[in-house]
This record gives structure tokens, sequence and C-alpha cells, in this order.
């Protein structure tokens, strides 16, 4: 009876740490997108950069789990941090351009990428369900990005592609697991974040007004939390049990989006999110692939 109400109870802890993340991670995108309307992305980029290895270096140091930020695979760092400085910057390319609600529909797209990627690099099997629920995720992508005049922007095809570096920013973690720790793999993504966009950054600098300083400030926060939460979460329930609740996010999303932007899908898009969503939790539940909370804790803007 003990054994069974501490399960109950972690279970409890599990979706709680999970649907609260999923609030974190779509202010995120939310403040995301409210910043690149009056900030070039290169300096968001950088000042988003510097404010969260600044936050997981105080974490570190606070915890005494410094030591835990020792590599023994610096190349392989080195290709994340390059992936990880095309990723940011797409992302909130993304996040100026196109709808919350369609830009979160085409990132639900990470478990399909990451079932493809699995069976090469991971050696895990995939069934033949998931590979059909998989096809008609796509399906319901090109529907959310539906080409008709008016409609479609680059950027729909940029978060796209940002979204398959995001399953291999994922799918190198999962391979690189057994010598790095969590800290080690988010912490390392950073450095290039910061360098590469500096140029651009200072040329092309915006002074933040000091209510803007504190978004920048929060928006490096918000997905801090985020990845703690989701991290927290997978150490009270099963990933596959709670990573449906990350869908969840999708109703934050559309509500900001509405209320801020008067942003609301039509009636295609919303059956492009309904076949995303829909597909997208078959594959994480029944599908042997990283589940999409796992993309969100590990991977998700650092």
């Amino acid at each position: 009876m003990r054994a069974a109400a501490s399960r109950r109870h972690n279970l409890a802890l599990g979706i709680s740490f999970i649907l609260i993340g999923t609030v974190f991670i779509a202010l995120t995108d939310a403040l995301g997108k409210w910043l690149t309307a009056s900030y070039p992305i290169m300096q968001i980029a950088f000042v988003r950069s510097i404010f969260g290895i600044t936050l997981i270096a105080v974490f570190a140091i606070a915890t005494g789990c410094t030591g835990q930020l020792r590599t023994r695979q610096p190349g392989w760092h080195l290709f994340r941090g390059v992936l990880s400085v095309a990723a940011m910057i797409g992302l909130f390319y993304g996040l100026k351009h196109i709808p919350l609600a369609e830009f979160i529909a085409i990132v639900f797209s990470a478990p399909f990428f990451i079932a493809l990627l699995s069976p090469r690099f991971l050696s895990e099997h995939v069934s033949r369900r998931s590979w059909i629920a998989i096809a008609l995720g796509f399906v319901g992508i090109l529907l959310v990005a539906h080409p008709a005049p008016g409609h479609f922007h680059i950027a729909h095809l940029t978060t796209l592609s940002v979204t398959a570096l995001i399953a291999i920013l994922v799918v190198s973690a999962r391979y690189l697991s057994t010598s790095e720790t969590p800290l080690a793999l988010n912490f390392y993504m950073y450095p290039l974040n910061i360098i590469v966009p500096t140029g651009w950054a200072i040329r092309d600098w915006v002074p933040p007004t000091a209510t803007d300083w504190l978004l920048l400030f929060a928006i490096g926060l918000t997905s801090t939390l985020a990845v703690a939460c989701g991290l927290q979460a997978m150490r009270h329930a099963r990933p596959a049990t709670i990573a449906p609740l990350d869908y969840t996010r999708l109703v934050w999303i559309t509500l900001l989006g509405y209320f801020i932007w008067g942003e609301w899908p039509g009636a295609i898009t919303w059956i492009g999110i309904l076949v995303i969503v829909t597909a997208g939790i078959y594959v994480v539940t029944h599908g042997r692939t990283i589940p999409q909370l796992e993309v969100e804790a590990s991977e998700r803007m650092g």
C-alpha cells in the first residue's frame, strides 16, 4: 500500500512539474516573439545566451556541481554548439514572422525527426504503426504551413529546419549521456551562441529600455525554469506517461497569441495541428523513441 501511494505521489509530482513547465515554455516563446518586434534577432540571441550561461554557472556553483561541467568530448560539444547557434537564431526568426500556434505546432514535429534518426544512430526500433504516425505528422505540418498565397512564409520552412536541428541535438545528447552530464550538455551549447552573434549584435545594437532588460532576463529565466521542470518531471514519472501533457502548451500558446497579437488559427491550420498532436502523442507513447518531453527538457533554447 505504501509503495502504491508513493508511486501515485510521484506521478502527481511529475504531472505538476510538466504542466508548470509548459507554462514557462509558452512564456519563453511569447517573450521571444514580443522582443523580436523591437530588437534584432542577433542581439536577442546574444543577450539571451549570456543570461542563460550565467544562470547555469550560478546554479552549478550554488549547488556544488561544478565538477559536472568537466567534459571528455570537446569535439562533440563544438558540433552541438554550431547546431545550437543555427537553432536559436532560426527559432527567433520563426517567432518573429509566423503566428505562435503555427510555430509551436511545427516545433511539435521534433519526435518525428527523432524517430527518423533513432534507428541509424541509436539502434532503436521504430514500429510500422509509428512510421505511419510519422507520415501523418508530416501531412499535418503541410496543412499548418499550407503554401497558399498570403499565408506561407519562409519562416515556416526555417522553423521546420530548426526542429530537425533540435532532433539532432537530442539524439546526440542521448548518445553522449553515458559520458556527459545534462549540465555539461546544456552549458557547452552557450559559448558559440555568445561568440557568433557578437559582431552583428554590436553593429545593430538597439539600447533596451529598463523594462525590456527585464524581459530579456525573463526569457533566460523562463527557459531555464522550463528545463528544470522537465528534468524534475522525469525524475518523478515515466517520460512516456507524462510526455503527452506537454501538448497542453498549445493551449497557453494559442491564448497568448490571441490576446496579445490577435492571432487565431484558421480551419486548415486547426486540422493540421490536430493531426500533428495526435500523431505526436502516438509516437511518444508507443514508439521506442526519445519523447517530446526530453526534447524540451534537454535542448529547447538552451
